[in-house]
């Protein structure tokens, strides 16, 4: 009866004791440096995305969207497309960012997987797999098992510890823009990623979209509240893979 149970051990390896010396993924490019913004306001809640170097990392989609918590909206003159998209620059993606409400949304859930459509996506999920099929390779299997039936046997394990993205059209709001973002999440089910169960598909990589918010402070003199837009760093999942947390 040992056979069974040492074969789910085996198993089990392949998620939780991966094999020294494969390296992991790059890490994420350094942001370029912002020029000295004026002073932030408390009530704020994008104000600590424009601080040259934030206290600490910040999560994605953690922004609250809830119109309650922003205290000034821009005007109708602030949201001219044209003089938005000139201040956003090279930074506008279409693939992440619509000025508009994307057609066929669905109930806000997307076509398709996210790494067909986005080049960088893909790039990030074929990393993972090879890496997972390194690890495959490198796993010892019982003694008998040998052939066709290891190589099936490697195939569904990285089959199954392989973590997809899915995305969501998110209306940020008129204080953001553009204020259509694509939010993308790992998926998850029941089963869970790892042979035994237990392990579970996490974000693995963050990548860092720009966007504009609508900024406001007080100056240190009593007078009027002043706004502008800046821009700022939006964290957003780019991988995902099998992991205890």
């Amino acid at each position: 009866m040992d056979g069974p149970h040492r074969s789910c051990r085996l198993l089990l390896l392949l998620c939780l004791f991966p094999p020294p010396g494969i390296p992991g993924p790059p890490p994420p490019l350094e942001e370029p440096q912002e020029p000295p913004l004026p002073p932030s306001s408390p009530a704020d809640p994008t104000a600590h995305l424009l601080r040259d170097h934030p206290s600490a990392p910040v999560r994605p989609y953690s922004l609250s969207l809830s119109p309650e918590d922003y205290r000034y909206a821009p005007k109708p003159r602030h949201l001219r497309p044209g003089r938005l998209r000139r201040l956003l620059g090279p930074a506008f993606d279409p693939f992440w960012m619509a000025t508009e409400e994307p057609r066929g949304r669905n109930g806000s859930i997307l076509q398709g997987s996210p790494e067909s459509m986005s080049r960088d996506l893909a790039e990030g999920a074929g990393r993972y797999h090879r890496k997972l099929w390194r690890e495959a390779e490198a796993l010892e299997l019982p003694l008998g098992l040998a052939g066709a039936l290891a190589r099936q046997l490697r195939q569904w394990l990285v089959e199954r510890a392989t973590c997809r993205l899915t995305s969501a059209w998110v209306d940020l709001g008129p204080v953001f823009w553009p204020r259509w973002v694509r939010h993308t999440t790992c998926e998850t089910g029941p089963p869970g990623c790892s042979w035994p169960p237990g392990m579970a598909c996490r974000p693995a990589q963050l990548t860092r979209i720009k966007l504009l918010a609508w900024h406001c402070w007080t100056s240190p003199h009593p007078g009027p509240t002043n706004c502008t837009w800046r821009q700022i760093p939006y964290p957003v999942v780019a991988a995902c893979k099998c992991s205890c947390r």
